[in-house]
């Protein structure tokens, strides 16, 4: 069973109010990730962080719906104990849970300051939103996947990037010396989050933006295309080779080819540095009900309500039982931490290469799930107090097999 931490009800309702709020109940750049703040700020990243604003559709599309109550339904959890989907979502410290059958909403929850229209950052969700653009402009010719990284990007010619390509680029098999530590206080990922403005600049430090870091990330003795080595710079890379192909702005484009072709009822928003470069490798907010769309929609193989938005061989070569071979060579070399017969493809996770399903996975306790065999697409946004929690994934991938089994 998840522990669950975080303050009580009344407690977590009191964060930023008052005029001023309470010191207890602040919400600032320095704290907004710890526990318990993160209830609000996962929340409402626009009060805190500079964004860029995503449009929805004009002619926004209702979900169809055909609703069953899974709140009591049971299963096994990680340890093999009994607990009830309702209980597990409140416990986990989960905002927002939704599942969609067959195109249609089943079943939806929302807890904390979770709402069906409030946007919630989905962390590295957001690298998987930003593989579905880059699709688009693979389709239309403007990116091309075994070119050369620098061949878009000059800027990058000194650092780590040199000599790999788009497709190293998108399959997180780029060889560099960057550690993806999310409890580093002092090294080259909290470097990496000031230059994104997710972190106050310390007295006297000077930030020149995510931009300028990206220029000096850090070599590597191996070389690329040899072992998976996860690093969410690299997605912020492939946000700006996006823009720089696709000639406008990261907001702009995902707007304009993605979020608003997928029906979008709400405006979704990106987090921006302190010079207007997007955190594509984790800012996106998005409301619950259009992310599910989107996730409809990779279900159909790249269509939305019978219109092209992605093309279907991009969404297909994700799905492909591609090697593995290099996803079982981490650079840890502890092996994969979920999905032992799984791999990654296209910035999308495929937990098993025997079964037609593609996952993306954020901190904190965000997942998009898409099983196109069984028709089925599920979302979770949390606030879990802890940046990475093996046990509750586990738990919740025993949760996901409950819920396959009750919609067949």
């Amino acid at each position: 069973m998840p522990i669950d931490n975080s303050r009580d009800k009344d407690d977590i309702l009191k964060m930023m109010q008052g005029f001023p709020p309470a010191a207890n109940h602040q919400v600032l750049l320095a704290n907004w990730r710890e526990p318990d703040i993160a209830r609000w700020s996962f929340n409402h990243l626009r009060q805190l962080l500079p964004t860029a604003p995503m449009h929805p559709a004009s002619l926004p599309t209702a979900l169809a719906t055909a609703r069953q109550d899974l709140d009591d339904l049971s299963f096994l959890d990680a340890h093999g104990d009994r607990q009830k989907l309702g209980a597990f979502l409140a416990a986990s410290q989960s905002d927002c849970f939704a599942v969609m059958k067959d195109g249609k909403l089943v079943f939806d929850w929302f807890g904390g300051f979770g709402a069906p229209d409030r946007q919630h950052i989905v962390f590295s969700i957001t690298k998987s939103m930003a593989s579905l653009l880059a699709g688009v402009l693979v389709g239309v010719g403007v990116i091309d996947v075994q070119r050369q990284i620098t061949d878009y990007l000059p800027e990058l010619g000194h650092s780590a990037y040199a000599g790999a390509t788009i497709r190293h680029l998108l399959d997180m098999q780029i060889a560099s010396g960057f550690r993806e530590d999310y409890l580093d206080t002092d090294g080259v990922f909290m470097a990496y989050r000031r230059a994104s403005a997710w972190n106050p600049i310390e007295e006297g430090d000077r930030n020149d933006g995510l931009r300028d870091f990206l220029t000096k990330m850090p070599v590597s003795d191996m070389a690329h295309g040899t072992r998976h080595h996860y690093c969410s710079p690299h997605s912020d890379v492939l946000g700006w080779v996006i823009e720089r192909s696709g000639g406008a702005s990261f907001a702009e484009l995902f707007s304009r080819h993605i979020l608003a072709p997928c029906g979008a009822v709400h405006e979704a928003y990106i987090s921006l540095d302190t010079f207007g470069a997007p955190r594509v490798s984790g800012g996106l907010c998005i409301t619950i009900h259009d992310l599910l769309r989107i996730g409809q929609t990779v279900c159909d193989g790249g269509c939305f309500k019978g219109q092209a938005v992605v093309p279907k061989c991009w969404i297909d070569d994700i799905y492909h039982q591609h090697d593995n071979y290099i996803w079982l060579q981490q650079k840890d070399g502890q092996g994969p931490r979920l999905f032992v017969n799984g791999n990654y493809r296209s910035q999308w996770y495929r937990p098993d290469q025997d079964r037609q399903i593609a996952c993306a996975i954020g901190i904190h306790g965000q997942w998009l799930w898409i099983d196109r065999a069984a028709r089925l697409v599920i979302v979770k946004m949390a606030s879990n107090g802890m940046v990475v929690d093996t046990d509750t994934d586990r738990t919740f991938l025993k949760c996901i097999d409950a819920i396959t089994k009750t919609l067949i």
